[in-house]
Formats: structure tokens, C-alpha cells, sequence
């Protein structure tokens, strides 16, 4: 296969992790993003920076955005594929979330990806020579298409990612030969679980007993099936692949909330088709 050229963002741990030393050890070169670069030195003096760039990027700064896919350009060419990763996570109901933490929540999950985003079609449409194009893989969530009792701005950033994404997929020319799919996993064995637990508060007497709680016990890291590597390799196998597929949901949960989703929407659809398809000017 030939050598293809990586941008990871979140890179310092979890997936972002998984996936340098994935893109690394099949030979690709890699732009490893993250707000601690540190992190990355063993793999930097392991690979060399012939095939290994970490740079420090924070998602919710533009310039440091551009910056980043500038250095790409300069040093290996371009870029072929985009693992858009960068994520945060925040455990707690919807009414006691203060406002500062669920906008902060946004400013990485949502506008972080929006930046990255922006960027990435800009490198393949234009940094890119002609017909080289690129792909887009980006991080979403099986929480994008439902809603789970303790998690709801993070849901919510992920539903608001998948929109965004969405439409920019109906945007792309086709000549541009820009691919994007969305990843869209169940609840896996990351380090995103243990920030969920190590912030974690307590619900209002009000909630006890409810969906949160349950919940939160579902999330314990021992009561977590998922295997972040697995995932990870079905992640690149799909980038690799002719045509990638819009939507990849990953784990059997995923599978089971997704076909849950879809039953919901079914229903509603044929519950309301004839009275909603009346709701129109008289001819």
C-alpha cells in the first residue's frame, strides 16, 4: 500500500493514541496532534520526524489549526487522511450543568471539530495536488443519535456534530474527491471514562434512583466490554477501503442503539404520515 500521510488530533491518549501507533506501524507518516505533545517523544524517537510530527494544537483555536495543517503541507506534501479525534466528556443532568461547563464542553466538542473541519476540505480541495483529495474521519458518537440520562451536553455536541457533518457531505463537489464518514461508537474502555468518573457529582435528591444513576454504573471502566484497539482497526480498515461509508456505528451497542433509533423514527413516521402530510396549503 502506498505511503499515506496522517492528521490526528487528540492524539496524547485514548483513540488518538491507538491510531499513530496503528498509522506507524503500517508505515504511514503522521501529524499527531494534541495539547500534550509530550506524551508522544517515545513514538517521536521510535519513528523519527521523517515520519512523525507532534505538535501542540488546541482545537479551539483556529490559527493554531491552520498552523498545523500548514506544517503538514510543508513537510511531508499534504495530507490524505484526517482522524478528527479531539473530545472532552461531562458527567452530569441537564439542569445542574452550569452553563460555563457545557459551553467549554462545545468550544472543543463542536467548535474544535468545526475548525478542524474547515481545514481539512481546505487541504484536500485546494493544498493537495489535483485528484488527490483526501478523507475525513471524524469522531463522533453513538450519542449523536441518542440521548443517554447524565450525559445530555454531551450528547448534544454530538448530535450537533453529526448535523454539521451531514450537511457538509450534501456540500462537497464530487470532483473534489473528498470522502468523509462518520464514527460513531458505543462505550468503549478509554481514558474518557475515567475523566467521566473522576468529575463525576452527585445527582439532586430529586434524580435518585433515575437514568443517571443507572447509568453512570453502566459507564464504570470494569463494566466496559469495548476493546479501543478493535475499534481503532476497523476505524483504519474503513480508510482504507474504495468507498467509505457515511455512517460507522462500532460495538454491539451501537448496533442496538442505532436499530433503536431507527424503530423510533419508523414509528413516528407511520404514526403521523397522514395527519402531517395535511398540514399544506389548500390547492
Amino acid at each position: 500500500m502506498a505511503t499515506k500521510v496522517w492528521f490526528i488530533t487528540g492524539a496524547f491518549s485514548g483513540f488518538g493514541r491507538i491510531m499513530t501507533n496503528l498509522v506507524l506501524e503500517s508505515g504511514h507518516k503522521c501529524v499527531a496532534t494534541s495539547i500534550d505533545p509530550a506524551a508522544l517523544e517515545p513514538l517521536v524517537k521510535k519513528y523519527g520526524p521523517s515520519r512523525l510530527l507532534s505538535l501542540h494544537v488546541d482545537v479551539t483555536k483556529p490559527t493554531e489549526v491552520e498552523a498545523a495543517f500548514a506544517t503538514a503541507k510543508e513537510q511531508f506534501g499534504g495530507v490524505d487522511v484526517v482522524f478528527s479525534n479531539a473530545g472532552v466528556a461531562l458527567a452530569d443532568e441537564v439542569e445542574d450543568t452550569p452553563d460555563k461547563k457545557a459551553r467549554d464542553l462545545f468550544e472543543v466538542n463542536f467548535w474544535g471539530v468545526k475548525n478542524v473541519m474547515k481545514e481539512s476540505v481546505k487541504m484536500f480541495r485546494d493544498g493537495n495536488e489535483p485528484g488527490r483529495g483526501g478523507r475525513l474521519m471524524q469522531m463522533a458518537s453513538v450519542a449523536g443519535i441518542t440521548g443517554w440520562g447524565s450525559l445530555g451536553y454531551y450528547c448534544a455536541s454530538k448530535h450537533a456534530v453529526e448535523g454539521l457533518t451531514k450537511t457538509l457531505v450534501q456540500e462537497l463537489k464530487p470532483e473534489w474527491n473528498i470522502q468523509v464518514t462518520l464514527i460513531e461508537p458505543g462505550f468503549f474502555r478509554t481514558p474518557i471514562l475515567e475523566a467521566i468518573e473522576n468529575q463525576k457529582v452527585e445527582p439532586k435528591a430529586a434524580y435518585a434512583g433515575g437514568a443517571s444513576a443507572q447509568n453512570r454504573d453502566v459507564m464504570q471502566p470494569q463494566n466496559i466490554m469495548g476493546d479501543p484497539k478493535k475499534a481503532m482497526q476497523l476505524v483504519k480498515k474503513v480508510a482504507e477501503m474504495d468507498e467509505m461509508p457515511l455512517h460507522l456505528p462500532i460495538g454491539a451497542d451501537s448496533i442496538a442503539f442505532f436499530r433503536a433509533a431507527a424503530a423510533e423514527l419508523t414509528k413516528a413516521a407511520d404514526d403521523w404520515e397522514v395527519e402531517a402530510s395535511n398540514t399544506v396549503f389548500e390547492a
